[in-house]
């Protein structure tokens, strides 16, 4: 009987194409992610998407493609895809690629039950036809990234990256500072949106000129959220505030 594992993976997306609205057809919607899994290889067999839906609304899934990859020998990661929310313009990554997973979000894939953000899951990552709230995959894969390349002994790392296969847009945020934050504490005061639906532990916050605030440790009411540690950048007030990590990838795996 083989073991089971899941891993959760929540990939940065650029402020500039959050804040640009639309990322399309084509776009790279994320750059290559890094994460660790098990030394050795590993079989993907599910996969469940969580959306942050736009300014703490509902969000409706459009499709989608994942690109799996390994790293380079020396363990450096893939060169880059692009930009987020550009085309792809570089192609020195092909030999790195392992995969390639299909997200068809047609089929009964959204969950119109959900008042904030969306969630997708599939029931096999084998494929066939999507049924109510699942979303078709068109094949199983094998992952493995080079020997000891994990951040730590036992572990290494694989890549995903992705590519819209229609319009995705969580932006302009309305979210906004209010009051001048200090990097001495790891609280963040916010306006113009309840922090309580935009965001939730484990999201990478910003401001509207990519200055990094942190990573969410709790969101303590509509207007104050606590980061892990203290404010990696002051900003300044009504800068406008963006959730980097709309969307969470949980993986389903066996060994």
């Amino acid at each position: 009987m083989g073991k089971y594992f899941n891993v959760t993976v929540k990939p940065t997306i650029s402020v500039a194409a959050l804040n640009a609205g639309n990322i399309v057809n084509g776009d790279v919607l994320f750059d290559w992610h890094g994460f660790d899994i098990p030394k050795g290889a590993a079989k993907l067999i599910g996969a469940t998407i969580l959306y942050s839906g736009k300014n703490g609304a509902a969000y409706t899934p459009t499709d989608f493609e994942l690109f799996w990859a390994k790293g380079n020998p020396d363990k450096t990661g893939p060169i880059s895809m692009g930009d987020d929310g550009a085309a792809v313009d570089t192609f020195g990554w092909f030999n790195n690629i392992v995969g390639k997973t299909y997200f068809d979000t047609s089929a009964g894939a959204n969950d119109g039950d959900m008042k904030v953000g969306n969630v997708l899951t599939a029931m096999s990552i084998t494929g066939g036809a999507a049924i109510n709230n699942t979303v078709t995959q068109n094949n199983s894969m094998v992952l493995q990234g080079e020997p000891d390349s994990g951040t730590s002994v036992g572990f290494d790392k694989v890549y995903v990256g992705s590519l819209a296969k229609a319009t995705h847009n969580w932006g302009p945020s309305t979210m906004t500072v209010n009051g001048t934050m200090v990097t001495t504490s790891p609280t963040l005061t916010v306006a113009d949106l309840d922090a309580l639906k935009a965001v939730g532990p484990g999201d990478i916050l910003k401001d509207e000129d990519d200055n990094l605030f942190g990573t969410v440790k709790k969101v303590d009411s509509a207007t104050q959220i606590t980061l892990k540690n203290n404010l990696v950048s002051a900003s300044a007030n009504d800068k406008l505030v963006f959730n980097t990590t709309p969307i969470t990838l949980v993986l389903s795996f066996e060994k």
